[in-house]
């Protein structure tokens, strides 16, 4: 095709898996870099996109695709969503087994939904009219919590709720039945049952990729998401028209210390089979070489989950904010001047006023203090953890605070 002129740009979607600091890593993307070295006579552009990456994975992106500084644009826009209300739900419980839906999570996510249900009919003044469902994604971090919260919230609203499991486990056919009823967006017809207020996908991080459903009002996060690229990722499902949508997230700090329990380990386990400990004589030169690159892609997790952490417990600023603050808004500007000269285009400001779309701007830090301070005290991490991790943590967290 390029021999005969007729490879006129290439493409690439999801960008940040070609670095190993982004949050979805694929070995395979950094073979891209070859057709910078073999597409020359003539050169083909090259086009990168990605919803989710740092400056350091905007780096690695640019480097190993061989892009030209001299010629390269930048275009952006804001990573944070001015039309997404941000929030945290400090939970006052726990729940003891991970693998358990707890009633008093389900009651709180249930009333959540009545009261958007309550102000949707007053707003329209249309209680006894048939509205056309509510579209929602509620993400967790099991196929067991999708099968089981799916079936609860079903249950418990009488019939004004529509949820509906989504995972890896389903057979192709179900999961594009699945897709293709929530994408529809359309009213039930009456032999399809009862007309819900809500249609809920309640799914692992196996949904999303390639869904689009621009009418999507809110995502709900049922733990912490596992790297914070995930956590914009996935909240920037909701909103996708342009109109108000919401993100939520249940926190509290045994279900933190857990995944960071898990995050320490593979960190560790990473280091002794890269020979950082422990005797790597052994290994060859390849299987070395993937023993770091496994290393570096962990230590990316481990630290993408501390920024989800930091976003869970600040209390003093912004969500959009610090979402900016994350993605390197600010730099992005400056790091295309330095790169490209004056082709840097920008779509949309980087510094526009939240106008009350989070919880810290619409309630403010004392209450957002007093809301936290409702968890649960700190989880005795020993008692499921090894001693040298409860050290690392709590390192990390004097740090933080």
């Amino acid at each position: 095709m390029h021999s005969q002129g007729e490879l006129i740009r290439i493409a690439i979607d999801e960008a940040h898996c070609i670095s190993e600091w982004g949050h979805d890593f694929r070995p395979a993307y950094k073979q891209l870099s070859w057709f910078r070295r073999h597409l020359n006579e003539p050169p083909v552009p090259i086009s990168a996109f990605t919803a989710t990456a740092t400056p350091r994975v905007r780096r690695d992106i640019i480097n190993i695709l061989g892009l030209e500084p001299a010629r390269l644009k930048l275009f952006n826009t804001p990573s944070a969503r001015p039309n997404i209300h941000y929030e945290i739900r400090y939970l006052e419980d726990f729940a003891e087994d991970p693998l358990e839906i707890e009633n008093f999570q389900l009651n709180d996510l249930h009333s959540w939904l009545k009261s958007i249900r309550t102000r949707r009919e007053a707003r329209l003044d249309a209680k006894d009219a048939v509205l056309p469902p509510i579209f929602g994604i509620v993400y967790v971090p099991y196929r067991v919590i999708a099968e089981q919260l799916a079936t609860a919230l079903t249950k418990v609203s009488d019939g004004s709720i529509r949820a509906v499991a989504y995972h890896a486990g389903l057979s192709s056919e179900d999961r594009n039945r699945v897709q293709t009823e929530w994408t529809a967006s359309r009213p039930l017809a009456a032999e399809e049952g009862p007309h819900p207020s809500f249609y809920i996908i309640v799914a692992t991080n196996a949904f999303g990729m390639g869904i689009d459903n621009p009418h999507v009002r809110f995502v709900v996060h049922w733990t912490p998401p596992r790297s914070f690229e995930g956590l914009v990722q996935e909240s920037g499902r909701a909103g996708r028209d342009g109109r108000a949508a919401a993100s939520l997230i249940y926190y509290n700090t045994q279900e933190r210390d857990r995944v960071l329990d898990r995050l320490y380990k593979d960190v560790q386990n990473a280091k002794i089979r890269a020979g950082i400990k422990g005797d790597n004589g052994n290994e060859n030169q390849d299987s070395y070489t993937k023993a770091v690159h496994n290393l570096q892609s962990h230590s990316a997790r481990l630290q993408s989950f501390k920024q989800v952490i930091r976003y869970c417990e600040t209390v003093t600023q912004c969500r959009h904010e610090l979402i900016k603050d994350f993605f390197g808004d600010q730099e992005l500007e400056m790091m295309g001047s330095q790169v490209a000269g004056r082709n840097v285009k920008t779509e949309g400001a980087t510094t526009s006023p939240c106008d009350f779309a989070c919880d810290f701007c619409k309630y403010g830090t004392v209450e957002l203090r007093k809301r936290k301070a409702s968890m649960p005290p700190r989880s005795d991490p020993s008692a499921f953890m090894d001693r040298s991790l409860v050290q690392s943590i709590q390192r990390m967290f004097s740090d933080l605070h």
